[in-house]
């Protein structure tokens, strides 16, 4: 599943689930957005999860200050942990544990990068 970011100027940005929930998961721990419904709002297609022009804009600061502390091939999981490790994609969904699904729902340094140049530029944005 993906999540289109449809900006008030601009280039709409796809992500997928496995960044954005954790993406999400960023921007909720820095209280960017308030907890809660709004947050839910913005991690299901269609819901009518938005960011003001306000809040994009902090999205990237705070996304480019994490990005200052990791390097290009990191990863950050749900949980905030920095992990330096690849992901297997050669194990099969049906035999993952707990830990695999840990390990996938990661944003990687270039969608966060991405994200946060995208945040900058788009004047707030809907989620879909």
């Amino acid at each position: 599943m993906g999540f289109i970011l449809e900006p008030k100027s601009g280039e709409d940005l796809m992500i997928n689930g496995w960044n954005w929930r954790p993406t999400m998961a960023i921007i909720e721990r820095a209280g960017i957005l308030p907890s809660g419904e709004r947050c839910e709002r913005c991690l299901g297609n269609g819901c009518g999860g938005y960011f003001s022009e306000q809040e994009a804009l902090l999205a990237a600061d705070h996304i480019d200050t994490l990005l200052g502390t990791l390097n290009p091939n990191d990863r950050v999981l749900f949980d905030g942990e920095v992990t330096h490790s690849p992901i297997d994609f050669q194990k099969p969904v049906s035999e993952w544990d707990e830990s695999d699904t840990k390990n996938h729902y990661s944003a990687r340094y270039a969608v966060l990068k991405l994200f946060a140049e995208f945040c900058r530029s788009s004047g707030g944005f809907i989620v879909h």
